[in-house]
């Protein structure tokens, strides 16, 4: 029998995520300490719904199911999904990594990394499985809990210099695999500070509650990746507060010695002479358009994130970042 072209090329798609999803879990533990290349292994959607059923004992819709105003203060249940850690990798590369938690001299994400500003001083926690030290101890649940309520197993609160403002976003079914790769990271010792605070954080509830299944496409599929990658952290102005300044999203902002640029598809931003191509290939290659290579703050973004999406994804950022409305650079 011969199959037509657009027969063979699905064949030889789900073979590829096939053999990825296979190599995914063993490269896990080298992507998460020196940041090793990952492929975003494909999901089967009937496998998944099998072991969520099997670990809730109820169908995979009551797992999730629950009022918006619950899901956006409520922890999660300690019975809610079972994470795919082999998954989890490519949502870890997704975010861009937990740059802030790596500790050069110990090679791994074991934290102590010290931040400092009129909040007192925060040390980056240990993220490795050390039981002792870092997270070994702590169920998936926990972790979805801190990732996306900031909050730790004994109900105390992160300091909200941490990413779950943007982790919030995650929906359940990616915070859990993510839940799963973390617990993954090989065991490293390190006691970390306990960080000295002017004040105490108070609880976090998100603006919105997590989606139960991410976008998948499309404008959608970017706007999600850019609220769970944080890009607003570093592009987005802030005002004398310190808050981002919502309503000049994404419009460029001072970056320690730089500026980080306007993605907002204004005529003073570069993106406006871009073709959604020519993004997703700069976040895929670190190449501008010219030939340049990125420098600075942007080159780590893309060698432990970005450059690890799939075609799809790079595509779906630089379709929502064309999306947006434009926004003049200051």
């Amino acid at each position: 029998m011969h199959l037509s072209e657009k027969q063979a090329h699905r064949r030889h798609s789900v073979m590829g995520q096939m053999t990825i999803a296979a190599a995914a879990l063993a490269l896990l533990a080298a992507v998460l300490v020196a940041c090793a290349p990952i492929t975003a292994p494909a999901r089967d959607a009937t496998a998944t719904e099998v072991a969520t059923e099997a670990a809730t004992e109820a169908p995979a819709e009551e797992a999730t199911a629950a009022p918006a105003e619950e899901a956006t203060a409520a922890p999660a249940e300690e019975i809610a999904m079972v994470g795919d850690p082999a998954r989890g990798g490519y949502i870890f590369a997704m975010t861009t990594g937990c740059g802030c938690h790596f500790n050069r001299d110990l090679g791994a994400p074991a934290g102590g990394n010290k931040f400092e500003g009129p909040f007192g001083v925060v040390y980056a926690p240990n993220i490795t499985s050390d039981p002792e030290t870092g997270i070994g101890a702590w169920s998936e649940t926990d972790i979805v809990n801190a990732l996306r309520l900031g909050m730790r197993p004994d109900g105390s609160q992160l300091h909200p210099i941490m990413p779950y403002m943007a982790f919030s976003n995650l929906s359940d079914q990616d915070a859990y695999d993510l839940a799963a790769a973390l617990k993954l990271a090989p065991p490293v010792v390190n006691a970390v500070p306990a960080s000295e605070l002017t004040a105490a954080p108070a609880p976090f509830t998100p603006a919105n509650p997590p989606p139960a299944v991410a976008p998948t496409e499309g404008v959608e599929r970017g706007a999600y990746i850019v609220a769970i990658a944080n890009c607003g952290r570093c592009h987005t102005p802030r005002g004398e507060n310190g808050a981002p300044d919502m309503t000049r999203f994404l419009a460029g902002a001072p970056l320690q010695d730089t500026i980080a640029p306007n993605l907002t598809p204004h005529e003073s931003s570069n993106i406006s002479f871009l073709t959604e191509e020519q993004i997703a290939s700069f976040l895929l290659t670190g190449v501008y358009d010219d030939g340049t290579p990125v420098e600075g703050p942007m080159k780590m973004i893309i060698d432990s994130g970005t450059s690890r999406l799939t075609e799809a994804d790079a595509l779906a950022i630089a379709q929502y970042l064309k999306s947006l409305p434009p926004v003049a650079s200051e």
